[in-house]
């Protein structure tokens, strides 16, 4: 074990043997200390030209133990997926799953989306032991149990179920990575390509894989086998066309890539999938123009299969994993069935997802002035929060009947996603959601005191020059800090005497 980690276990005994022998000081003043101590972190870096806002908050009381500019608006980065995560589950509930359906409709087979983020996402499908392709297996499977072995008509398929803003335009270069990949009705593994790449004679181009694979899309590869460069791999703007460069020494998966049409792009996996299993469709593919209602009604239908993701799933990609293409499907599916509600089935937005989370805030009885949704995952500047309105959010779904679930669903402190190399040492007691953008570095969530109290935090830095890292630093020291409220005598025992580094 690191021995930086060996002593701070060590320390934490010391601070419990303190804190048995009576380290509490009237409260009053140990806020004042507190406000102290987080201002001299929090500051330390202000000569650069960084702007920081915070706020925590006890729970359950909910009494404010330190606030700075915490009711000026910030770009959150993807603290932006708080909200709409809440209030996803909010609309939605814990039970709620996400469906894609696979229909036979006369000489047609259908694909229907209703949103579904999950279908063909690899880490969810890892997490059931299967794969990205796994589910055109089952498609396979169900058509073979049912002795279909040619489909005479079309590939349909309908991605209606939102509307035809993919991407935002204010992402601009960004939706030519992953974290940018398009948004709509009928998706699948993220909506991107992944290519793997193996060595074959030196000086020869590489060997390549797609998944899932299709024919649609154009692979240059000016890769070449050897050591002396690393592999990278582009997306070009026009089209789906992804050059492969650099040199390849050994196998070597390289970063997902975005594709630009998705329902194409799942039909593409599709029937490239069930041509390999001997399933041919002697059609084209098409596309709907007309709602599901009316596509349907004049012949006899048949539903072959149903794929499901479950609402913890999707919680857990977007809290744990910041899948960003996660967020902004719960975001239009939550705008959704909030105009719903009202009695107008319209096809999901970023619009009414915005008006969606305004609503459910105001409910909370939240304040959202100085909210501002340009997107559901915080890849745009033009986001805005306060830290008030993320620790009184955080305040709200601790108290509801599924706040033990909201909070499993954000990373944990030295265990998993994007805070797995932060907070070791602290296992179990950081809960909480990252953030970052260029010039922008925020985390938000839980704290469990060594007290077992808890406590809602928010720190968010804006125009942050150059490397967010050193920032990321003095957030990781304050949050440290509250782990150890009320004693705060106790917390300046227990600091490493030099940085943890996590093996």
């Amino acid at each position: 074990m690191n021995t930086g980690i060996r002593r701070w276990r060590g320390l934490t005994l010391v601070l419990a043997a303190i804190v048995a022998a009576g380290c509490a000081e009237p409260r009053a003043r140990l806020t004042r200390q507190l406000t102290a101590r987080l201002d001299e972190i929090l500051e330390r870096l202000a000569d650069t030209g960084a702007t920081v806002t915070a706020r925590v908050v006890e729970l359950p009381g909910r009494r404010e133990l330190y606030a700075r500019d915490s009711d000026v608006p910030y770009t959150p980065a993807s603290n932006m997926k708080i909200p709409v995560s809440a209030a996803g589950l909010d609309m939605f509930g814990l039970e709620h799953t996400f469906k894609t359906y696979l229909v036979l409709d006369g000489d047609d087979l259908w694909v229907l989306g209703t949103g579904d983020p999950g279908i063909g996402d690899p880490r969810l499908a890892r997490r059931y032991g299967s794969s990205t392709t796994g589910v055109l297996d089952e498609w396979a499977d169900a058509l073979a149990r049912r002795g279909i072995s040619r489909i005479a008509g079309d590939l349909c398929y309908d991605d209606r179920a939102l509307d035809d803003e993919w991407v935002r335009a204010t992402w601009g270069e960004d939706t030519l990575h992953w974290y940018g990949a398009p948004t709509a009705g009928l998706n699948f593994n993220d909506n991107c390509v992944d290519i793997t790449i193996y060595p074959t004679v030196a000086g020869q181009p590489v060997r390549y894989e797609v998944v899932p694979p299709v024919q649609n899309i154009t692979v240059v590869n000016e890769c070449v086998t050897g050591a002396e460069h690393a592999p990278t791999i582009e997306k070009l703007p026009a089209g789906d066309i992804y050059k492969l460069g650099g040199t390849c020494a050994e196998q070597a998966a390289l970063k997902s890539k975005p594709v630009g049409n998705p329902g194409a792009f799942f039909c593409d996996a599709l029937r490239t999938h069930l041509a390999a299993r001997g399933i041919v469709i002697e059609g084209q593919t098409r596309r709907a123009t007309e709602p599901l209602d009316r596509l349907l009604s004049s012949t006899p239908h048949e539903i072959i299969v149903v794929h499901v993701t479950n609402m913890p799933d999707v919680l857990r990609r977007i809290n744990t994993n910041s899948q960003n293409f996660f967020a902004e499907a719960l975001c239009k599916l939550t705008g959704q069935a909030y105009r719903a509600r009202q009695g107008h089935h319209v096809r999901g937005s970023w619009a009414d997802g915005s008006a969606a989370i305004h609503a459910f805030l105001r409910e909370a009885g939240i304040d959202d002035r100085q909210f501002v949704l340009a997107d559901g995952s915080g890849l745009s500047d033009d986001n805005k929060v306060t830290t008030r309105m993320l620790t009184d959010l955080f305040a709200v779904m601790f108290a509801r009947p599924y706040g033990e679930a909201y909070r499993d669903s954000l990373a944990k402190g030295g265990v998993n996603g994007t805070l797995e190399q932060r907070f070791a040492g602290l296992e179990g007691r950081v809960f909480a959601k990252t953030g970052y953008i260029s010039g922008v570095r925020a985390l938000s969530g839980y704290v469990r005191t060594y007290e077992d109290g808890w406590l809602t935090f928010s720190i968010i830095y804006n125009h942050i020059p150059g490397s967010v890292q050193p920032y990321e630093s003095l957030q990781d020291e304050a949050v440290r800090l509250l782990v150890h409220w009320p004693y705060m005598e106790c917390a300046a025992l227990a600091q490493p005497a030099e940085p943890v580094a996590v093996e």
